[in-house]
């Protein structure tokens, strides 16, 4: 992770995270919910009361299960992409509100939230076909264990090879529990959210038809983001000593 202090990337000023808070709402950014053993739900803002310092997030129909799982735990991490930015915060317990058009989950405001600025980070194809690989339970088909190809790498996400023989994914979707090997040694895990879906070609360097998954790391483990960094240093230094006549 990054090595400068924490206080450098705090908000704690009211107006200013209302400032930011109301941001997400006007543009509708959507919002990852995390819990420390790996729940999540994708949602975003639909009430931002100043009055009672509290939030209003919107719930989708979907697994009772997840939702339960977020309601009962008392830690909670909100991740947000905005533009360049990585805003993160944590909330107290989450409250499910039900209406008879709409539920929503309600919170108190974060006392403070980060506020990460996303450099254009470099993005590197792997050198080998083995690593790195991502391992993770199929989203609809839980028995199904995946191992996928990576394409392409940054420290803010990566582009992995769907096979043409796997139940395909949508855009929109979170990959829980996948676990990122960058070699035979280095690996943590992390949810993935895939942003983007599109056709892989096959090619010159050996890759099968199938889909390409673009996808943005979620809340990343302590020491992740290092490993990252130097996975991505040393395959450019690999990249231009091959280069070299």
């Amino acid at each position: 992770m990054t090595t400068r202090p924490l206080d450098d990337f705090r908000i704690a000023a009211r107006p200013e995270i209302e400032a930011w808070l109301r941001r997400l709402l006007d543009r509708q950014v959507r919002l990852q919910l995390s819990t420390p053993a790996g729940a999540s739900l994708l949602t975003q803002l639909c009430s931002v009361d100043v009055e009672h310092h509290s939030l209003g997030f919107e719930v989708e129909p979907g697994p009772l299960q997840q939702l339960q799982a977020l309601l009962d735990s008392a830690e909670l991490v909100a991740v947000a992409y905005l533009d360049n930015i990585r805003l993160e915060f944590e909330l107290d317990a989450l409250v499910l509100v039900q209406g008879a058009a709409l539920s929503t989950l309600r919170a108190p405001w974060p006392a403070e939230l980060y506020r990460f600025q996303r450099r254009q980070a470099f993005r590197v194809e792997p050198l080998g076909h083995s690593y790195p690989r991502v391992l993770v339970p199929h989203p609809h088909e839980p028995e199904m264990a995946l191992r996928l190809r990576v394409l392409d790498l940054s420290v803010s996400g990566l582009a992995l090879l769907l096979p043409a023989d796997v139940p395909p994914l949508q855009a929109g979707l979170s990959l829980n529990a996948a676990r990122v090997e960058l070699d035979g040694d280095v690996h943590f895990e992390t949810t993935l959210h895939l942003q983007h879906v599109g056709p892989c070609s096959p090619d010159a360097q050996g890759i099968s038809p199938g889909l390409r998954l673009g996808c943005a790391f979620g809340t990343l483990p302590s020491g992740a983001e290092r490993a990252l960094q130097l996975y991505i240093d040393q395959t450019q230094k690999r990249q231009r000593l091959l280069k070299k006549p």
